[in-house]
């Protein structure tokens, strides 16, 4: 029986190897000889960017692929093994079906052991490390090459992270700006230094900023969509009343909030949170809560904004009927805690490990206590 394999090469630069490549299927009722993949492109065929076909003979019918694009034959299921993963050693590497199992769903011998494998190989590619006490724990690591594989910088990212370096400091010469320790004052300053940075979506946050309408927006299109929550009831310590959300009293709030209408942001988990010292000026961190009404165009829009958690006399409740600037002051809290809280997912943890151990290595200074 023929079994057809379909290979796609990635596209980055240095994808394209030139080595003899072997290919084992495992099934349910068999498997097939340790086998080399060659095909009509011959050495071409895991070139960059190529998507190359190899026929795979098995003496009988090895039943459903257990580990490693399958075209089977004859019912003609496809089965996809994601690799996504570089192999730069001579080891034996295990790839499962891509279908999602959970463990009482492995049912087969070899697919249960290759879990408990990739789990303990990733225990040990990713364990944590104590960099300096007082400090978050960092992964275990001794360089950047000793990262697994994944997630180091590719060769791309390498060479556009050198880049966009050399060329960021050499910007900063030319424009004088490399000794400069003034503070800006204006947003025409800051224009002046970025002014070959921008795009459309730049732009548009400099234009609209201020705007309410953006402001709620960015609580489901920002950097934690998820902390925002429709309201059924309003917190003891958020003492808002209809009078302060609708002052002109067309709405209230029991019913906008049986409608679903009404959400809440809270961040009284940034409470109690230390706060650095810079230039000799203590820093303020809030804990504000945030109240925003969806209104008949469709638009979340804040309607009350207490900075702290503890309503008092010095804990005002700001509305947007307040002076423009006590009232763009309290929205401007509110963005200073989004990154604070976001959860970090894959395609932002890819390249944070490296940088992570790079910021340790060079931002930290020999001299200081907490050089490893």
């Amino acid at each position: 029986m023929d079994y057809k394999v379909i290979i796609h090469t990635g596209n980055n630069f240095n994808s394209t190897t030139f080595n003899k490549v072997y290919i084992k299927l495992v099934g349910e009722h068999g498997e097939s000889v340790r086998t080399q993949l060659t095909g009509l492109k011959g050495v071409a065929s895991f070139f960059k960017g190529t998507t190359s076909k190899f026929s795979v003979h098995t003496n009988t019918d090895i039943g459903k692929v257990v580990l490693i694009e399958l075209d089977k034959h004859p019912n003609e299921k496809v089965y996809v093994f994601p690799i996504y993963r570089w192999i730069s050693d001579v080891k034996v590497h295990r790839f499962r079906e891509g279908t999602a199992l959970r463990v009482l769903d492995d049912t087969h011998h070899l697919g249960r052991y290759s879990r408990e494998l990739e789990l303990k190989e990733r225990g040990e590619d990713y364990s944590w490390d104590v960099y300096a006490d007082g400090l978050p724990h960092c992964i275990k690591t001794s360089g950047p090459l000793s990262l697994p594989s994944e997630v180091q910088f590719s060769f791309t990212k390498t060479t556009e992270f050198l880049y966009t370096a050399s060329t960021g400091i050499t910007e900063l010469k030319l424009k004088g700006l490399d000794t400069e320790k003034s503070q800006w004052t204006n947003f025409e300053e800051i224009n002046k230094v970025f002014c070959n940075k921008t795009t459309n979506i730049s732009e548009y946050v400099k234009e609209h900023w201020r705007e309410d309408a953006f402001f709620g927006y960015q609580f489901l299109n920002g950097v934690n969509p998820i902390l925002i929550r429709r309201c059924t009831s309003l917190p003891g310590n958020f003492p808002v009343t209809d009078k302060i959300v609708f002052p002109q009293g067309h709405e209230n709030l029991r019913d906008e909030m049986q409608k679903g209408n009404i959400f809440l942001c809270d961040y009284k988990n940034m409470e109690g949170a230390g706060t650095n010292v810079i230039d000799d000026k203590q820093q303020y961190l809030a804990a504000p809560l945030v109240l925003l009404h969806k209104t008949p165009d469709n638009e979340l829009k804040p309607v009350a904004i207490q900075l702290k958690q503890s309503p008092s006399e010095d804990n005002p409740i700001f509305v947007p009927t307040d002076s423009e600037y006590d009232w763009l002051l309290a929205k401007t809290f509110k963005p200073a805690h989004g990154p604070s809280l976001h959860k970090l997912l894959i395609p932002h943890t890819r390249y944070t490990l490296q940088i992570n151990f790079l910021a340790r290595l060079l931002l930290i200074q020999r001299q200081e206590p907490l050089h490893k």
